[in-house]
């Protein structure tokens, strides 16, 4: 199997990998894709679908090549957006033949091989007379699944448009006819289905809208500014991540890349553009300012937005450990400079290296907070390294607030040269 460590956004460079839909399966993250064959072609050249697996989000692994030949399309090129769901031990894998139908294969396993379920479209046309193709599928709390399909008006005509409808416990075969959805916006491309806050968000290329049910009516909110086509979103380890469409060479070879995403109190999703270009799961020391939002994995933290600040706090009220692994460029560093907030009692904040109980570099002991917090009351703490630092090191913040403490970290940074007090 082909492995590729990513350095920056796309993160699997060179080689066509696009329209990804992200999954977690078993504490793995998985990319189920579509693959641009040729960059020279006028129009869009796909033969085969591609999954990618990988346990950090940087280090890659090709686990297999889906063929169109293997389920009732025969061989093609128009293999179009594709994506996956898991339910009762089954994978469930969701392929476009084009821009008309669909069909769904299963497998016992997240990457195949998996067996044409129908022998036949699941979708061809029939169910909605319109254009039935580039599924998503999506799972409710309640344990309910959805296939969102279809694309706007201005692409294939009249009566084109969003549908979705949910899926018997066979995920081969609907419960209810489909419905179009309601959308006040005139759409873009593969639709995407994900709930946050309670919110169903409906995102198609970097466009997205927000209801407050299922079936809509979705009221637009915005444009993510991370992708150029197809994207999607998942949660993963109290993190949100969108996987998004790079152009990479021209609109018909593109590929894939991630990013975090943070959710303002108004539903508006925000993103990095820093993120954007380099990607997600390691950091660069010299940066001259790292958000703490930006963490690789949360425990017991919100995301909370700063309105005074234009940005997003990490908050805790009690113990809470956030990780950002792979900080490149820190054998030259010798100190570390942090921002925070507090409000009600004591907090201490623990700056270690390795694992949340390894090497320790320096304490931040609050002793004094604010009976308010943001803007008159942030405060800075740094401190100098005792040692040099290895080049390359995961780092782990361990916030430690007393009983009835909010502890609330903005940013952070790495200090190059000695500090003169």
């Amino acid at each position: 199997m082909e492995e590729i460590i990513s350095q920056k956004n796309p993160i699997i460079p060179g080689r066509g990998v696009c329209d990804p839909h992200i999954h977690i399966f078993d504490g793995k993250i998985y990319l189920y894709t579509s693959h641009d064959a040729n960059p020279d072609a006028r129009g869009f050249i796909m033969h085969d679908w591609q999954i990618w697996s990988s346990p950090d989000a940087v280090k890659w692994t090709l686990e297999s090549v889906v063929h169109p030949e293997d389920f009732f399309m025969g061989a093609s090129d128009s293999c179009w957006a594709v994506d996956a769901a898991k339910r009762n031990g089954k994978y469930y894998f969701y392929f476009s033949d084009g821009s008309n139908r669909t069909g769904v294969a299963v497998s016992d396993n997240p990457c195949g091989p998996f067996k044409d379920a129908l022998g036949k479209p699941l979708l061809d046309g029939t169910l909605t007379k319109t254009r039935e193709y580039d599924p998503a599928v999506f799972e409710d709390d309640d344990g309910e699944f959805y296939l969102v399909f279809g694309g706007p008006e201005f692409c294939y005509g009249e009566g084109c448009g969003y549908y979705i409808a949910r899926l018997n416990e066979d995920m081969i075969s609907f419960a209810e006819t489909p419905r179009k959805i309601e959308l006040d916006h005139c759409g873009d491309d593969k639709a995407s289905l994900n709930k946050f806050n309670g919110k169903y968000y409906l995102s198609y290329g970097g466009f997205y809208a927000v209801s407050d049910c299922v079936y809509g009516p979705y009221r637009f909110i915005g444009h993510t500014s991370s992708t150029i086509d197809h994207s999607s979103f998942c949660e993963w380890n109290g993190q949100i991540f969108q996987a998004i469409t790079v152009k990479e060479q021209t609109e018909m070879y593109r590929s894939s890349g991630l990013c975090y995403v943070h959710l303002k109190d108004n539903g508006e999703i925000v993103t990095d553009q820093l993120i954007v270009e380099y990607g997600v799961g390691q950091y660069n020391s010299d940066w001259n300012r790292i958000e703490a939002e930006w963490y690789m994995k949360g425990e017991n933290v919100k995301k909370k937005e700063s309105k005074r600040l234009f940005g997003f706090l990490v908050t805790c009220t009690e113990k809470a450990v956030l990780s950002y692994p792979k900080f490149h460029n820190l054998s030259d560093k010798t100190g570390f400079s942090l921002d925070y907030f507090c409000k009600g009692g004591k907090a201490v904040i623990e700056v270690r290296i390795g694992s949340e109980n390894g090497r320790l570099l320096g304490v931040i002991n609050i002793e004094n907070p604010a009976d308010y917090y943001e803007w008159y009351c942030r405060r800075n703490d740094f401190f100098r390294f005792d040692d040099k630092l290895e080049d390359t090191a995961d780092l782990y913040l361990v916030l430690k607030p007393e009983k009835g403490t909010e502890l609330c970290v903005d940013f952070f940074h790495f200090i190059k040269d000695p500090i003169v007090e």
